[in-house]
């Protein structure tokens, strides 16, 4: 297997959290929280990689500044909407 060597400038924000996944996941180093991000956004289905998640959320946070969102008290209350 041949090994090669990738040299990548990251911003702080992004390094701030590869950090925290690497302590949330008991990495012993950065390396291999590198590795195993990468190995796992290669390996997302072509829907997730291409999907628009900025213009998803704004679609969210409109439709939630416009009262467009219900809430609910319990899960009966909410099944019971969903049945409507």
């Amino acid at each position: 297997m041949n090994n090669y060597k990738l040299t990548v400038d990251l911003s702080n924000d992004l390094m701030e959290e590869i950090e925290r996944y690497k302590k949330n996941t008991h990495k012993q180093n950065t390396e291999d929280a590198v590795k195993e991000l990468i190995i796992y956004a290669l390996n997302l289905p072509i829907y997730f990689r291409n999907y628009d998640w900025k213009k998803a959320e704004d679609v969210a946070d409109n439709e939630i500044n416009s009262d467009k969102t219900k809430s609910f008290d319990n899960v009966e209350d909410f099944i019971s909407d969903l049945e409507k």
